[in-house]
């Protein structure tokens, strides 16, 4: 292959044009050096000069070869930086859509993104690297898309008061456990966490699964939503048809104000109640549940074992926004 298609091969015109387009014209001069000696006869023909220029232009192109090499070694690695970064992204955002039972817009940007960022990896592998940066701009713009949704639906969790209300809660659990050495649970529903506290310290923490609309605050029966709030165990079930099970004090007073309250602006249905029957089991974190917090048996095991009746159990939204969707969210501006 000769100097200039090897260059052109190379994407000397995306990685290097104005070296490149400089080489094409001294190798244009140099072609019509050639063409002027050809033309000439015989006797008076002197190629010296051409191939002095052709020895300095060979160098010159394999110098911008060896540029253009390093150049697009650097920016594969910060497209496909970008695809990993992406492809995190739209995991993250996969994860939160089971938490919501109207996601269908959701999932078709997330579809959407997924099937292209599949695209981009499959350039960015071939090294058609000039392909590969539009594809991941639209990747993008379609997990925004899936983003921005979200985070409609996720107001209620960026709003400052209601963090620093959960917050206090978690503080004040964390302070009483503290002051009396016993032991309390905290569930924040964002982080998808268990702690277990003792004498004021976290002890362990294990991953949970919630209710289809776990990230919601249960108002009434039959909402699939996760209650927020301060509790207690009342009930310990050895054996359920999720294993083990912790049923907590739910609705408790002021769950029965806010329904109240909920009733009041028409926000629930009429003639339903606030529901019950609230716990913390087994069976799976990764199955959705009908309100409660699941575990994975072998972690249902040890949170059983650490509890005992009159555990209180605090269920907070968040417990802050970094390094959780909403830092994510807040970041995209909703």
């Amino acid at each position: 292959m000769r100097l200039d298609e090897a260059l052109g091969g190379a994407g000397a015109s995306s990685f290097a044009p104005q070296a490149y387009s400089r080489f094409r014209e001294k190798l244009a001069g140099l072609r019509e050096e050639v063409r002027r000696q050809e033309a000439r006869l015989g006797p008076w023909r002197d190629f010296r000069s051409a191939a002095a220029s052709a020895s300095d232009l060979k160098d010159e192109g394999g110098r911008l070869l060896e540029e253009i090499r390093i150049s697009r070694e650097g920016r594969y690695r910060s497209l496909r930086r970008d695809w990993e970064a992406l492809s995190r992204r739209r995991d993250r955002l996969r994860d939160m859509t089971g938490y919501f039972n109207d996601n269908e817009a959701v999932r078709h940007a997330l579809a959407r993104g997924d099937i292209t960022l599949g695209r981009a990896g499959l350039v960015l592998d071939a090294g058609k690297l000039e392909e590969a940066d539009p594809l991941l701009r639209e990747a993008s713009g379609f997990l925004d898309q899936a983003q921005s949704v979200i985070g409609r639906r996720l107001e209620r969790y960026l709003e400052p008061e209601v963090l620093r209300n959960w917050r206090a809660w978690a503080d004040e659990t964390i302070a009483n456990s503290r002051r009396t050495g016993g032991t309390a649970i905290l569930v924040s529903k964002i982080e998808g966490t268990l702690s277990v506290i003792r004498r004021g310290e976290i002890v362990s923490t294990y991953g949970i699964g919630l209710g289809k609309s776990g990230l919601s605050d249960k108002l009434y029966e039959g909402d699939e939503a996760t209650p927020e709030g301060r509790y207690r165990i009342v009930r310990k079930f050895p054996v359920s048809a999720f294993y083990k099970a912790l049923l907590i004090d739910y609705p408790n007073a002021a769950d029965l104000k806010e329904l109240a309250e909920a009733r009041r602006r028409g926000l629930i249905p009429p003639g339903v109640g606030a529901g019950g029957a609230i716990e913390i089991h087994g069976g799976g974190k990764d199955k959705l549940t009908l309100g409660c917090v699941g575990l994975e048996n072998k972690d249902m095991d040890e949170v059983y074992k650490a509890a005992a009746i009159g555990t209180p159990v605090t269920i907070v939204g968040a417990l802050g926004v970094e390094g959780t969707i909403l830092g994510d969210i807040k970041a995209f501006g909703k």
